[in-house]
């Protein structure tokens, strides 16, 4: 018996069964829970998260008999590696994405409000779909000939990142269902009133679990992948960035929809399009249409119809709803051209919107140009001339925003809160143009980065002496602010040089000089380079590693960074060279690949007799084996004479040149012997690129602080606390 396919068996149908069992709670005369309804969700629940334990032991245990087991781990993985590779495939990310949905489920049967058990009548069959997908593509088939050995991780995925990125995504991915789910039955119900309570944290809690797997996949991309940035544009980045852009949305309408009962109806549609954005998403990255177009998208599974037909069955379902159900909504009154704060608000939501759509778009692009019959995708300067204007409006009207107040304006008293914001919109540009920025385009985008960042911090500073949980929607755009001056600076400071790098010889580049000093060969075929790096006294050992990755997916390149000084050394590829009688600097300490052998300088001697002599002690390292030799050179009265020395399989060493300030030394290979291979790479200054992270930081905390405001809120001591909503209450909190 294959208990794995069981249990996800079992799942489907008590999902099913679930679904057909909260069918009543869609009437709205409806009143309590359906008998066993409870008990069924939770087993499901359970369930899942069985079978996806079952699985990590399986991983864990090294179970190469079953199939999915012996394509992504090996005994070579350390044990949170063996973890790790659960995700790593297609049917391991699905079980985990159910496992979350059904610990999403339970928390949303004991929320209160009238919309939580009909919104589990969807959730219940979001959740039959992912397990239906699992039932076509199991994680759980055994193989007829078990293999001794898996084939093991991807390369670049052998690393700690693996271990958090997919699953925090994964988390806000489930946690978007219940803003959908309720969406959806608040219009099968016609009803409204707690909906904007009911589905605040949720919208909150995905953008915040989503913001961060977003997060550590960029710092995941900068720091191992080789990608040179944190945003490359790929289609399954994209596939996270849409939902969460249109969850940010959602999040600032309904800001204005407790303000001011506007915006009913949009947020409906945001919260249903939040989700189905992710089953688009999903069906972009897991069908292998997009295979030719993204550097890790998965390649066609079989699951393209399932896929597709959730994909347009969710869509049209939604559309159907919205349209039978739009009149039903009474909204309140709509102002957006009155200078307010929820005018402020609603054009930052709609250029949050359009930038998603349009990214959408672009992600989208192979499918359209498809019907064409020459499916091709978008440049990367498409996105850039996109985001970047939208981008700019987005930081103005985060500084506007805070300096106005809900409803009508009344004089001009909301100037003043600007004036920190003008300060440091000033401040910043100068202390740019001293550090070299010169670009018109990028001045203007500091001045308004830090005009958003000085309106911003000030409120928020203001604010948080009323409790440390105040102003934290303040502090989310102070990370935003911060982050934009860190991808400015670092993109328009920062420079690029491709570099060729010979052994032993020293090569200046960016006011950096660089050496390269051989390679070495890992237990699995890795290089790594040895390149000392230097700047006046300051000194960088780089270690760039080259990886032929498995299953014939090419070269893989994981860079060196020193994060104080900004600097990015990517390595490219190796290239053969010849020497041709130059000399070779060895530099004390430091192994030199020559020819096929590893040479190392480890110090000077001297002798003194009738001539001073002086030899350079090299210890070669050829195939497991150790010789000692020492090359040296006379100084007698009739000049300098070298003193070669023979070395089996490498050839004649001569001594060529001394540098005893720096301990090192040049030799010289007879015959012009192979002195390794030459080292091609490339070299990226970033200043101030570590802005990026601590503006992500900081969004993110705000992000945190803001919904743990929310459920300190709802802590029985304090229910006595509560007053109704009024615009000043909302203005605190944002």
């Amino acid at each position: 018996m294959n208990l794995g396919n069981w249990l996800v068996r079992i799942a489907f149908v008590l999902a099913l069964v679930a679904a057909i069992r909260l069918v009543p709670t869609l009437r709205r005369p409806q009143v309590g829970s359906p008998r066993g309804a409870g008990w069924i969700l939770g087993l499901h629940a359970w369930t899942v998260v069985a079978a996806l334990l079952l699985l990590v032991s399986h991983f864990v245990g090294h179970r190469f008999e079953y199939d999915y087991v012996a394509q992504y781990s090996s005994r070579a993985l350390s044990p949170a590696l063996s973890l790790a590779a659960v995700w790593a495939g297609q049917e391991g990310s699905i079980l985990l994405w159910a496992a979350f949905g059904g610990l999403v489920g339970l928390a949303l049967w004991r929320q209160p409000g009238s919309l939580a058990k009909p919104a589990l009548f969807f959730v219940s069959i979001a959740q039959a779909w992912l397990l239906g997908l699992l039932l076509i593509r199991s994680p759980f088939v055994r193989h007829a000939l078990p293999p001794a050995e898996g084939m093991g991780l991807n390369p670049l995925l052998e690393d700690p990142w693996m271990v958090f990125h997919p699953p925090v995504l994964f988390v806000g991915y489930a946690s978007l269902v219940a803003p959908f789910a309720l969406a959806a039955a608040a219009l099968v119900r016609r009803q409204h009133a707690d909906w904007n309570r009911m589905v605040w944290p949720w919208a909150l809690f995905a953008v915040v679990s989503l913001g961060t797997g977003i997060a550590l996949g960029g710092v995941w991309a900068y720091k191992v992948l080789g990608w040179g940035g944190y945003w490359g544009w790929d289609p399954v980045e994209n596939a996270s960035l849409v939902p969460w852009l249109v969850s940010v949305g959602l999040v600032h309408g309904l800001l204005i929809q407790r303000a001011t009962r506007a915006l009913v109806r949009t947020n409906l549609l945001l919260a249903l399009l939040a989700w189905i954005t992710v089953v688009g998403g999903t069906y972009l990255t897991r069908s292998g249409v997009l295979q030719a177009f993204s550097v890790h998208s998965f390649a066609d599974s079989g699951l393209n119809v399932p896929l597709i037909a959730f994909l347009v069955a969710a869509t049209l379902a939604s559309a159907g709803l919205l349209i039978a159900r739009w009149r039903s909504f009474e909204t309140g009154q709509e102002r957006w051209l009155e200078l307010s704060r929820e005018s402020a608000l609603w054009l930052g939501l709609m250029t949050v919107l359009v930038l998603a759509a349009l990214v959408a778009l672009g992600t989208t692009a192979p499918l359209l140009t498809a019907l064409a019959g020459r499916p091709a995708s978008v440049n990367v300067k498409y996105y850039e001339y996109v985001s970047v204007p939208l981008g700019v409006v987005l930081v103005l009207l985060m500084a506007l925003a805070p300096a106005l107040r809900w409803s009508r304006q009344q004089g001009l008293s909301w100037v003043g809160t600007l004036a920190p914001g003008l300060i440091a919109g000033v401040v910043l540009p100068l202390i740019a143009v001293l550090a070299g920025l010169r670009d018109q385009t990028a001045m203007a985008l500091t001045a308004i980065s830090g005009l958003a960042l000085g309106v911003n911090a000030s409120m928020s500073a203001r604010l948080l002496k009323r409790g440390w949980t105040y102003g934290a929607g303040y502090l989310v755009h102070v990370g935003i602010a911060v982050m934009v001056l860190g991808m400015v600076i670092s993109s328009v400071l920062g420079k690029t040089e491709r570099l060729r790098l010979l052994p032993g010889r020293p090569v200046s580049s960016l006011g950096y000089t660089l050496t390269f000093q051989g390679t070495s060969t890992g237990a699995r075929g890795e290089r790594t380079l040895q390149v000392h790096v230097e700047r006046g006294p300051w000194r960088f050992e780089a270690r760039p590693v080259l990886v032929k990755a498995p299953r014939d997916e090419g070269l893989m390149r994981k860079p060196a960074i020193d994060g104080w000084k900004d600097l990015y050394l990517s390595p490219l590829e190796l290239q053969p060279v010849q020497s041709h009688g130059e000399p070779i600097w060895l530099a004390k300490g430091q192994e030199v690949t020559l020819g096929q052998a590893g040479v190392t300088f480890t110090g000077f001697r001297m002798t003194s007799h009738e001539d001073l002599v002086v030899y350079a002690d090299l210890r070669v390292r050829k195939d497991g084996r150790i010789v000692e030799a020492a090359p040296g050179v006379r100084a007698a009265m009739s000049g300098s004479q070298p003193i070669p020395v023979e070395v089996p399989d490498l050839g004649q060493i001569s001594l060529a040149r001394i540098d005893a300030d720096n301990k090192r030394v040049a030799v010289l290979l007879s015959g012009g012997l192979g002195a390794g291979p030459a080292a091609l790479v490339e070299l990226s200054t970033k200043p101030m690129v570590n802005l990026v992270w601590i503006g992500a930081l900081l969004a993110l905390l705000g992000s945190g602080l803001a919904g743990l405001r929310r459920a300190v809120e709802k802590l029985p001591a304090r229910s006595r606390l509560k007053h109704p909503l009024r615009p000043g209450v909302a203005e605190a909190t944002h």
